[in-house]
């Protein structure tokens, strides 16, 4: 099963809805992906209206449409991983080894629930240090799209990070602080260039 076969309006339902899935970590991803979608759009636009830009442009496009592939999958990844843990909830507990087993369960299903939206803001970093690199090539009429793309990719960054966040709080500490040294240096990394972008966006549309 997976989101993207899903009708626009119907995940606007779910989500909207008492339904757990998709949460935070799945609308993050998939606001990704139409993020970098906007921006592979002002390159193919360029690429058309420029053909002589076209050979330049195919490696950023290509980088682009990789990050977006993985968007798309770790939207139902972290979905599957929501259904995994409350699976492992639901496991007996009566005996020893049901306990262990229903631990082992858990422990698995949190550590890809720390590792899918550390995996999406990661994604959203690259996408944004791209959107960086090709603003200034793409043509004058979609620069505001890479503006925008960039712009709900940042939300992508900061909505991921809280997801992951919510699944540090029970973890020993040595493990939770390597985990935020990451999301830091991520927060960090997307949100600079985030701004550089949009700040230079602005300029261009002056």
């Amino acid at each position: 099963m997976t989101l993207w076969n899903r009708s626009a309006q119907d995940l606007l339902e779910a989500t909207t809805s008492h339904q757990p899935t998709p949460g935070g970590g799945s609308v993050a991803a998939l606001s990704g992906a139409f993020g970098v979608g906007l921006v592979c759009m002002a390159l193919n636009i360029t690429r058309r209206k420029q053909p002589d830009q076209a050979s330049a442009l195919q490696g950023p496009l290509d980088t682009l449409l990789a990050l977006q592939q993985e968007l798309q999958t770790l939207a139902d990844e972290d979905a599957q991983v929501f259904r995994a843990y409350v699976a492992a909830t639901r496991l007996p507990k009566d005996t020893d080894q049901e306990k262990h087993a229903r631990q082992e369960a858990l422990d698995r299903a949190g550590a890809q629930a720390r590792d899918v939206p550390l995996r999406v803001a990661e994604a959203a970093v690259q996408a944004l240090g791209q959107a960086g690199k090709v603003l200034d090539q793409v043509h004058a009429e979609v620069q505001s799209d890479v503006g925008a793309g960039a712009a709900l990719l940042l939300g992508t960054l900061h909505a991921s990070l809280l997801t992951l966040d919510i699944n540090l709080r029970h973890l020993d500490a040595g493990l939770r602080a390597t985990l935020e040294a990451q999301r830091q240096a991520l927060h960090h990394q997307g949100t600079t260039l985030a701004t550089e972008v949009l700040s230079r966006t602005h300029e261009l549309l002056q």
